[in-house]
């Protein structure tokens, strides 16, 4: 739960890596999540080289989103119906297979896409099943210590993947770069295997993965802090404004893509930074910290009304995405609140959520940004944000009087073989 200020409480990065189960759930997830986005964009670009079409690659990076939005509802569950350990193992070994099958040369567009798509779609049980393991093995304030670094390497690895992808796959070419990707996937199984114990399935595999779906939905629903958590991606979207308009933000300032890729990369450089210093700066989270930060992740972007210059646009930007940090301890929280039976389900709802909201978010800045221009819709999206959060946060707040977060008791589920 969020800290109540007591210094001997205060956890570490040496108190969650001194976990060894935890160790083994980094390990493999930031060996697989490099691999995977290099792989990612490595894909993009091969499309794009050999078609030249930027419909086919607009396909396929859609195909990189598009499953979340069938797998977080459905297909999420499954890791509360079956054993934790397995699934994680299972959803690698099966994306390493299915890797190694799309490497092969003059493979068709068609199975490629086909083959992508299962792929991603394997992604919602797994990251259900990670984020489940990963509150059992570091209960209570461990888990936002334990959340704030694992995301931390997710956004680096998205952010040299992206970078490097299209480096790489020109040296290599994408059948290497697929092949790496199955490897890492592969060793990211054994990583588990060995390094994660096996537990009991927490929920009745009898019940229909939509029945499941709606139970999730109806617990949620009927709980104030979960259905207050529930709708903070609606404000976290508000701020993707910066990154989707930053080449017509940058040509209204008179500036070429140089500057439209600096206002592009500010975002997701503050979301690094923030999980990297905010950890350290606040160790303790208190209700006050999250409604602080969040108003802070919207307010600065009102200040594009007036158009600020590059240098002033880029800070505000950044601390927008520093203030996102605040995020972390929500979701920590949402999923320590969660009843254990169907926590997985629950996750993979709140990842639903968010892809959602995400793009919904982005189409209609670009709709908006036909009539309007890019400082005005910029500054307008932060003007709703700071609104939302605001509400949200009182929201929030009155649902963990006195103040601080409190955690449901859950049971741990003991240790079985899988």
């Amino acid at each position: 739960m969020l800290g109540e200020g007591r210094s001997h409480d205060r956890v570490t990065y040496a108190d969650i890596f001194a976990v060894r189960e935890f160790r083994a759930l980094f390990i493999s997830r930031a060996l697989s999540t490099v691999g995977d986005y290099v792989a990612r964009a490595a894909l993009v670009i091969a499309v794009f080289t050999e078609t030249e079409s930027e419909a086919l690659m607009g396909i396929t990076f859609a195909l990189g989103t598009l499953p979340d939005l069938i797998g977080g509802p459905l297909l999420a569950g499954l890791a509360d119906r079956f054993p934790r350990r397995a699934v994680m193992v299972a959803a690698d070994f099966s994306r390493a297979l299915l890797i190694l099958v799309m490497a092969i040369p003059g493979i068709p567009l068609l199975a490629l896409w086909a083959l992508f798509f299962v792929i991603r779609l394997v992604d919602s049980p797994f990251n259900s099943a990670y984020i489940s393991t990963m509150s059992v093995v570091l209960p209570g304030k461990r888990l936002v210590k334990g959340s704030a670094v694992t995301q931390l390497v997710n956004h680096v690895s998205y952010t040299v993947g992206y970078a490097f992808g299209g480096v790489i796959v020109a040296l290599t070419g994408l059948s290497m770069v697929l092949v790496f990707n199955a490897a890492t996937f592969a060793l990211s199984g054994f990583i588990i295997l060995a390094g994660v114990l096996a537990r009991q399935a927490t929920a009745d595999a009898s019940r229909s993965l939509l029945g499941a779906t709606r139970a999730a939905i109806r617990h949620i629903a009927g709980h104030p802090r979960l259905r207050v958590i529930m709708l903070f991606p609606f404000a976290i979207a508000t701020t993707l404004s910066c990154q989707t308009l930053a080449a017509p933000y940058a040509a209204q300032l008179g500036h070429s893509a140089v500057v439209a890729g600096l206002l592009m990369g500010a975002g997701p450089a503050g979301i690094v930074v923030g999980l990297w210093l905010l950890p350290m700066l606040v160790p303790d989270q208190r209700a006050g910290h999250v409604v602080v930060l969040s108003i802070v992740s919207c307010a600065p972007l009102m200040l594009f009304m007036p158009v600020p210059g590059v240098a002033l646009s880029v800070a505000l930007i950044v601390v927008s995405g520093i203030a996102l940090y605040y995020w972390i301890p929500l979701a920590a929280e949402f999923t320590q609140t969660v009843p254990d039976a169907m926590r997985g389900q629950a996750v993979g709802l709140l990842t639903t959520m968010m892809k959602v909201t995400q793009g919904v978010a982005i189409l209609i800045f670009g709709l908006v940004a036909e009539r309007a221009t890019s400082a005005t819709v910029i500054a307008a999206s932060g003007a709703v944000g700071t609104v939302m959060v605001i509400s949200l946060s009182v929201a929030w707040v009155w649902a963990n009087r006195p103040g601080a977060i409190t955690v449901t008791p859950r049971t741990t589920p003991g240790d079985s073989a899988s």
